[in-house]
């Protein structure tokens, strides 16, 4: 699951500027465009995380396999964030409680309780495809997870992939208005060093 938000020069910002842009010249025009394309690039990968870190209740590092930006420079002036996630995040990362494993006698009666959204509701894990109630044993792999059991089957549970807090378009929105915002003011301040070191610095 991932999603790739492009951003090309932003065209207003660059009108605002056209007669520093021109006074450059092509070659550090591009360089100043490209430094401003990334570091607002960054800024929307920043909003990404703080928009699902505050959908969802899993730690930072749970959240995304991958933030990753492409970079802008001077001869192809877009930069791209994109986000990947697993299908899902394995339950116990969703303040599972208990969240280890414990004897069969001493399990809360319901299994274990979860809250997947910030401000959201806590419930009891439960599997769609039915099952035992839900319990906590080490994985195979390392590290605990979030089982039910379907006669010799386990089933571990899943959560939702923060990458669907992205997915819906006010969102993406939300990430790419943020890129904007920080565009027009980071590309005066490259406009203004390199002029500065042209010597047409104030």
């Amino acid at each position: 699951m991932s999603i790739a938000l492009h951003i090309d020069g932003v065209d207003e910002a660059l009108e605002l500027h056209r007669a520093a842009l021109d006074a450059l010249g092509p070659a550090h025009a591009g360089k100043a465009i490209a430094r401003a394309l990334n570091r607002a690039v960054s800024a929307a990968r920043t909003e990404a995380g703080l928009i699902a870190r505050r959908a969802y209740t899993a730690p930072a590092d749970k959240l995304f396999d991958a933030i990753f930006i492409r970079s802008a420079r001077p001869g192809k002036l877009q930069s791209t964030l994109e986000i990947s996630g697993r299908p899902g995040v394995s339950l116990i990362h969703f303040l599972a409680t208990p969240d280890h494993p414990l004897p069969p006698s001493q399990r809360p009666a319901d299994g274990i309780s979860v809250q997947i959204l910030r401000g959201g509701p806590r419930y009891a894990a439960r599997s769609h495809r039915g099952g035992s109630k839900s319990f906590v044993i080490r994985k195979p792999q390392g590290g605990y997870g979030i089982f039910v059991r379907h006669g010799r089957e386990l089933e571990m549970l899943l959560g939702p992939s923060p990458v669907q807090a992205l997915q819906k378009q006010e969102r993406q929105e939300r990430i790419m208005a943020r890129a904007e915002e920080v565009f027009s003011p980071r590309l005066r301040h490259e406009i203004d060093h390199l002029l500065a070191g042209l010597g047409g610095g104030r």
